[in-house]
C-alpha cells in the first residue's frame, strides 16, 4: 500500500472531527472544521524574521497551523525559535510542528556528543549551519539545563508530515508516492528533484526544504507548480529572504519584514 492510499485508508476509520498522531503521521480527515490552513517555512534561527513575521498572521485556534520544519542552523536565535514553537504547540492543539532534514541532523550529533563537550567540527550538522544552534543551545544549556533537555525532548516528539482531508498534505521536503509510510520515514527529509519531478498525485503537497531563489534567483515568494506542490520555502537565510506563512486553500501570503504582497494565483509555473 502506498503511502496516500495509507493515509486515505487511515482517515475513513477516524472521527471527522478528530487529530490522531500515529508514529509522526498526522492525520485530520476534515479540513472544513478549520477557518484557515496555514503553513510556516523554513525558519533558520532568524528570530528577528520571525517576531515581524507572526502578528501579521493573526492566528486563532479555529486555524490550523503547520510548521514544516528546519527550525535551526544558519541563524543564531536556534534556541529561542524552538522554545517558542514548543510553546505554541503546548498551547494550542491545532498548531503542529513538523521536523526537518537540520533537526534530524542535530539528534544525530547529539547521540553522540555532549552539548558540555567542544564542537566537533568533522560533523556534518556543523558544516551545514550547525555551529550557530549548538552556540545558541549551550547559551541556554547554561542558563537553564532543564529548559535544554525539554527542548531536545521536543525535537525528538516532531511529526514528519501531516494529512488534512483528502486534499492538503504538509511535509518537510516530500515523499515517494509510490513507497508507503514506514518505508521512507527518513527519507522524506531530503528529497528534492524526484520528488518535484515524479509526483503526480491530487492533494496539493505543502513543503519547504528548498528555496524558492533554487528555481528563480529573484524570487522571494511561495511558488506553486503545476503538478500541486506548493514551495513554501522563500530563502529566511539568504541575505533579503522572508519567512512566509501560507494559507494553502486560499494561496494568500504573508511575509517577515521586508514584506512584499504575493498573490500566488498568478505565479503557477
Amino acid at each position: 500500500m502506498n503511502i496516500l492510499e495509507e493515509i486515505r485508508q487511515k482517515q475513513a476509520r477516524m472521527p471527522r472531527d478528530s487529530i490522531r498522531n500515529e508514529d509522526g503521521l498526522v492525520l485530520i480527515p476534515d479540513p472544513g472544521y478549520y477557518r484557515r490552513l496555514l503553513a510556516i517555512g523554513d525558519i533558520h534561527g532568524n528570530w528577528h524574521r520571525l517576531l515581524s513575521l507572526w502578528p501579521k498572521i493573526r492566528y486563532q485556534d479555529d486555524d490550523l497551523l503547520v510548521f514544516l520544519g528546519d527550525y535551526i542552523d544558519r541563524g543564531t536565535h536556534s534556541a529561542e525559535i524552538l522554545q517558542l514553537v514548543m510553546e505554541l504547540t503546548e498551547k494550542h492543539p491545532h498548531i503542529i510542528a513538523l521536523t526537518g532534514n537540520h533537526e534530524a541532523m542535530m539528534l544525530h550529533y547529539f547521540q553522540e556528543h555532549s552539548i558540555r563537550d567542544p564542537m566537533d567540527l568533522t560533523h556534518g550538522w556543523l558544516r551545514s549551519g550547525g555551529q550557530a544552534t549548538f552556540q545558541s543551545l549551550r547559551r541556554l544549556y547554561q542558563a537553564d539545563c532543564g529548559r535544554y533537555h525539554a527542548v531536545l525532548e521536543f525535537l525528538l516528539s516532531l511529526n514528519h508530515l501531516a494529512a488534512v482531508g483528502t486534499d492538503y498534505i504538509f511535509t518537510h521536503a516530500g515523499f515517494y508516492p509510490e513507497h508507503s509510510y514506514e518505508e521512507q520515514v527518513d527519507e522524506m527529509l531530503w528529497l528534492r528533484t524526484e520528488f518535484y519531478e515524479d509526483y503526480a498525485g491530487k492533494p496539493r503537497v505543502i513543503i519547504g526544504h528548498t528555496p524558492v531563489q533554487f528555481f528563480s534567483p529573484e524570487r522571494f515568494s511561495p511558488l506553486l507548480f503545476k503538478n500541486h506542490i506548493l514551495d513554501c520555502d522563500t530563502g529566511s537565510f539568504l541575505p533579503g529572504g522572508r519567512i512566509s506563512c501560507v494559507d494553502v486553500q486560499e494561496l494568500r501570503c504573508w511575509q517577515s519584514n521586508p514584506d512584499i504582497p504575493a498573490d500566488l494565483s498568478a505565479d503557477t509555473v
